[in-house]
């Protein structure tokens, strides 16, 4: 659903957490797991975060606003060119800074890379490699190096779409090969590492060669060889957005948006859309599995980009009302192993016309928004 950044500089950036003010969130009851797959060290309170290229002090910093929230997961989206310089070359820096500091800060870790240098790509294979097996070997020499270190890998991204999958290649019968040789590696190198299927984005809408419905690309996928799928990921994951519409809106109650807009299909309400998701696994024999929200957020932004009118309707303290409500519903609902919220610092690599400055909830001060307060005082069975 948001473009990501990976290779955007950021140095320099030494400075002190922001004074923040607790808020008394209501209690959050625990929730059975129904599934056999879980996340490590119990249920996954984590962050989207940037760190590539950031500088120790900064790395610091971001980790230590993680900690201090009582999150205990965080996860990094990559360009596989990034680490790939040239076939079988790889640059480990900035892996290694951030593997290295997250693991010294006591934080799990998720990893995703997508996207495939352009040395792999061929003329019919769009963003993915017309060669899967290459991406097998990537995400085997991850695997390798940070066995132990790095608990979950997400393989690749809103695959459903053609900005991240490549036009004309809008197909579950493209990603399951890539997901297959990326499982198969992972395993082989880390058996211990979960796997997370590259979460779709929630669309509502096909069009022809750019995008497919996540709905109808999940039944496809499933459908291909009987559900093969089933034996390559241990979380299905979802990233499903709050738009304008509070956590407990649903379809039946589209007057709970509060822009009176994007309330109009079921993708717009996000525990709605992933209990449709729920129904897929369960038809499929695949209900032992949990779905984990590897990106959850509300934007809040004055002066949003075109596509994004809907972050003006979000107050910052609504934003931080929902981001609360959103987990506590997350926990409570049992087939949900984790949520990750989208995202923690993005305001320090990004202005305030990209996108991904409203959902930020950390300043480039460091300072938090009230969104910051409302989960750093939230419990954490």
């Amino acid at each position: 659903m948001h473009r990501r950044i990976v290779r955007a500089a950021f140095g320099g950036a030494a400075g002190v957490l922001g004074v923040l003010v607790l808020l008394l969130p209501a209690s959050i009851s625990s929730a059975q797991t129904a599934s056999t797959t879980a996340a490590k060290n119990g249920w996954g309170y984590g962050f989207q975060v940037q760190l590539w290229h950031y500088d120790p002090t900064a790395r610091s910093n971001v980790l230590g606003d993680v900690k201090q929230a009582g999150f205990n997961w965080i996860t990094e989206q990559i360009e596989w060119d990034a680490v790939e310089l040239q076939p079988g070359t790889y640059d480990w820096t900035q892996l290694d800074n951030i593997v290295g500091d997250a693991n010294t800060a006591g934080l799990n870790v998720m990893l995703s890379f997508e996207h495939a240098p352009a040395f792999y790509r061929t003329d019919t294979s769009g963003l993915m490699p017309g060669d899967p097996s290459t991406y097998g070997a990537l995400m085997g020499a991850v695997a390798s190096r940070y066995a132990g270190k790095v608990q979950a890998y997400e393989l690749w991204n809103e695959e459903n779409l053609d900005r991240e999958a490549g036009p004309g290649n809008v197909d579950p019968s493209t990603y399951l090969p890539l997901l297959e040789a990326g499982s198969t590696a992972i395993k082989a190198a880390d058996p211990n590492a979960l796997v997370v299927l590259g979460a779709p984005s929630p669309t509502g809408v096909d069009v022809p060669g750019s995008i497919m419905d996540d709905i109808t690309y999940l039944q496809n996928l499933y459908a291909i060889n009987g559900g093969e799928v089933a034996g390559y990921f241990d979380i299905l994951s979802a990233h499903p957005s709050g738009f304008s519409n509070p956590p407990d809106c649903t379809p039946a109650t589209p007057e709970c948006s509060l822009s009176g807009g994007w309330n109009t299909d079921d993708s717009f309400f996000a525990f709605t859309r992933v209990s449709e998701y729920r129904d897929i696994m369960v038809q499929n024999g695949d209900a032992n599995k949990q779905i984990w929200f590897t990106e959850f957020g509300y934007c809040s932004n004055p002066t949003p980009p075109p596509g994004y009118e809907y972050c003006k309707y979000v107050t910052e303290e609504q934003q931080g009302q929902f981001l609360q409500q959103a987990y506590q519903m997350a926990r409570n609902t049992p087939y949900v192993g984790a949520m990750f919220q989208w995202n923690l610092n993005f305001q320090m690599s990004v202005p305030q016309d990209d996108e991904k400055w409203g959902f930020s909830i950390v300043h480039s001060n460091y300072s938090g928004r009230p969104a910051y307060g409302r989960l750093l005082g939230m419990p954490k069975p």
